[in-house]
């Protein structure tokens, strides 16, 4: 029994195939780069340009275009391309490929397809990219100016309590792991109820502004500012209280730079944002207890201990002045008024 036939491939006329395209196609002599072949989409669009230059015909310039790669696509055999720009802001992509006649001639394909719209998305695309990093950027920055208010007092712009606490733990457990020195200063203003009952709220809350800006360590200004680190951290504990964190910083460190501090604020009443607000016989000090880490205490708790104790004796002691800690009498005068007169 003869086995089935297989059905009969269907046959074409190429010309028809090629004039059934929606794109432009042309064969090119590539030695004179006259066309030789138009398919309907290229009639339709040139019209007739039989034996006539392809760059005169379709590109309407004297000699072969920059953009051509038809030579390259001769000698290689591999399709080459190239995007063009129209002075009316379309694009086409323009395509060459290599076909020999029957004779053993060589002729080129060239295909033309209109990109504008694709290209058009794409910049688009491209716009809405970059709108939507833009977005992401803004949005990160929000979130970091969030995350630092989180953490600062709405008054003096210092760290607040609860990060204070959280930095102190931290803080005091590298130092642990470390072996290196921690200190803590806990700062108190001296007869600041005083200020507030004479002058009102509104002027006690620009003095803690002032101290703020005398404790803040991050910014530059034309005006002396702390004089510590950018890595100690400055808090306002709770009302006219303050702490600064010192890392890596020993005691005899901690007791110059609570000191420096104590002399500063001495001064705020001079600047002219107080000088306005009270007479220019008020003035204001401070009281400073000093403690360190591991002299002093073991934990962070223990740390804040010690220098709490350590600034009430200073305030005991006639306020104004600088007080560590002692773990055998309680305290012990590192600095006083008295002591630099």
């Amino acid at each position: 029994m003869a086995a089935p036939s297989s059905p009969k491939r269907p046959q074409y006329d190429p010309q028809v195939l090629l004039n059934s395209q929606p794109v432009i196609i042309t064969v090119i002599d590539p030695t004179s780069y006259k066309v030789q072949f138009e398919n309907q989409t290229a009639l339709t669009k040139f019209g007739d340009i039989s034996a006539q230059t392809c760059y005169e015909k379709i590109v309407g310039g004297a000699s072969p275009c920059a953009f051509c790669k038809m030579k390259e696509a001769v000698e290689t055999g591999q399709i080459t391309s190239s995007e063009v720009s129209l002075p009316n802001d379309e694009y086409l992509l323009v395509q060459w490929s290599k076909a020999e006649t029957t004779d053993g001639r060589v002729h080129i394909i060239e295909t033309i397809t209109n990109i504008t719209d694709t290209k058009r998305q794409h910049k688009q695309t491209e716009l809405l990219n970059e709108k939507l990093e833009e977005l992401n950027q803004e949005l990160v920055f929000r979130n970091q100016q969030l995350q630092e208010r989180s953490v600062r007092d709405g008054l003096t712009g210092l760290y607040n309590h609860s990060y204070f606490q959280e930095s102190l733990t931290r803080m005091v457990a590298q130092a642990m792991r470390s072996g290196n020195p921690l200190s803590l200063l806990f700062l108190d203003l001296d007869d600041f109820k005083k200020i507030n009952d004479a002058y009102g709220h509104s002027t006690g809350d620009q003095f803690l502004r002032e101290m703020g800006w005398l404790l803040e360590n991050q910014h530059s200004s034309g005006r002396v500012r702390f004089p510590g680190r950018t890595s100690d951290i400055p808090a306002r504990y709770g009302g006219e209280e303050f702490a600064i964190i010192l890392p890596d910083t020993p005691l005899e460190g901690a007791v110059i730079l609570a000191d420096l501090i104590r002399q500063r604020v001495t001064t705020l009443t001079l600047l002219p944002e107080l000088a306005k607000l009270v007479p220019s016989n008020v003035s204001l000090s401070c009281s400073i207890g000093v403690a360190c880490f591991p002299t002093h205490a073991s934990t962070s708790e223990q740390l804040i201990g010690a220098a709490d104790q350590a600034v009430y004796a200073a305030k005991a002691a006639g306020k104004n002045c600088v007080l560590v800690y002692d773990s055998g009498t309680k305290v012990s005068t590192a600095l006083s008024s008295k002591e630099r007169r």
